[in-house]
């Protein structure tokens, strides 16, 4: 008798429904299993462009061959540009490793790209799914995105809440990499597009009201229209595995704000542990803690950033600054000292070590935000 094919659905089609399909269509591929997409079709995607790691292009070389990298718009992504962080210099760079690269893409571009070239089934539903038992699958992975209560959630520190949105003209020869610029109520990242330049203001509404952020972005980046206003909540499910059968991802899964664009990797690492649970390699609950510690690090690491401040002397930035000294995690502290009391002996930086990561990053980030901000 010939067992049943196993179903997994993956319920929405922004970036994390988008990854969680590429992964499991090309990961699943030998195995007698069945790929259900659904989505809203009434739900558009944010207007921005957005960053990525490494992890990110070589889902796509893997999943997609090379045809992305003709067909699809973007732009290269060398690393980060920081500009009035800290109290050293005016701006440093923060690379990939010599030779590596990401890209930038609209969440549009990619998202309409992938179902376009990605054979699973979709279901087209505008059906609001309110209970998991709805969904004819053996797993489900739900990236439907920000939840409708943060009950069963716990919150992630960091000083922003709100971020606003508009677009430049395109530079005829534009950077091959992100900035981010320190501001007086925050930060704003610029991200270079085929057809247009991204960029987004970031500040906390409860030092800087909404008129006032406005003001500042227009004026500072010389807007004339600002195109999306966005207040937000930084989060991690306390459950992300229910039932052994049902995963979160995406915003369902958590949020933090894009400094670093941690968002697309760890994505991409949550399909990877709920692989091997799917397929009994690991417990839902190894699972859970894998999530929790990586997410921990990350959370860590960007709220390490605000550390040293920048050049402005504001409510925000002295906010920022106590909030970071305070919640600090001791890995940090502990990486921080290694690295500094290496470079006082050896009088010389620390490069990447083979093995370690710091969620996303190597010693070597460490070093370069170390020397970059001023940190002694």
């Amino acid at each position: 008798m010939k067992l049943k094919k196993q179903k997994i659905a993956i319920l929405g089609r922004g970036n994390a429904g988008c990854l969680s399909a590429l992964h499991f269509n090309h990961y699943t591929a030998d195995a007698d299993r069945e790929i259900e997409l659904y989505y809203d079709p009434e739900i558009k995607p944010v207007p921005t462009g957005q960053g990525s790691t490494l992890t990110y292009p070589d889902l796509l070389w893997k999943t997609l061959g090379s045809d992305w990298t003709k067909k699809l718009p973007l732009t290269l992504k060398t690393g980060i540009m920081y500009e009035n962080w800290g109290n050293v210099e005016d701006e440093f760079f923060h690379p990939f490793p010599l030779g590596s690269y990401s890209i930038h893409c609209s969440p549009k571009d990619f998202q309409e790209y992938v179902c376009n070239n990605l054979k699973v089934n979709f279901k087209e539903t505008t059906e609001n799914i309110l209970n998991y038992n709805q969904i004819d699958a053996d797993y489900i992975i739900d990236c439907r995105g920000t939840p409708k209560s943060f009950e069963n959630y716990d919150s992630l520190v960091n000083p922003l809440n709100s971020a606003l949105l508009a677009n430049l003209p395109k530079k005829e020869h534009d950077v091959k990499y992100t900035r981010c610029i320190a501001t007086p109520h925050g930060w704003t990242f610029y991200i270079p597009l085929p057809d247009t330049t991204s960029i987004g203001y970031l500040y906390n509404s409860d030092i800087t009201s909404k008129e006032e952020a406005e003001n500042d972005f227009k004026e500072r980046f010389k807007i004339d229209k600002i195109n999306h206003s966005i207040k937000f909540s930084q989060y991690l499910a306390k459950e992300p595995v229910i039932d052994k059968r049902i995963f979160l991802n995406g915003n369902k899964l958590f949020f933090l704000e894009p400094l670093e664009a941690s968002a697309m990797g760890s994505y991409i690492k949550a399909n990877r542990w709920y692989f091997d649970v799917i397929n009994n390699l690991s417990t839902a609950e190894d699972c859970k803690n894998n999530i929790k510690e990586y997410m921990n690090k990350i959370e860590s690491f960007i709220l390490w950033h605000y550390i040293k401040g920048s050049k402005f002397k504001t409510s925000f930035w002295k906010y920022a600054q106590d909030l970071a000294k305070e919640n600090k995690s001791n890995s940090v502290k502990q990486i921080e000292s290694q690295i500094l009391n290496f470079n006082k002996k050896e009088k010389k930086f620390l490069r990447n070590e083979e093995n370690f990561e710091y969620g996303q990053w190597g010693l070597m980030s460490f070093d370069n935000w170390i020397n970059g901000v001023g940190i002694k």
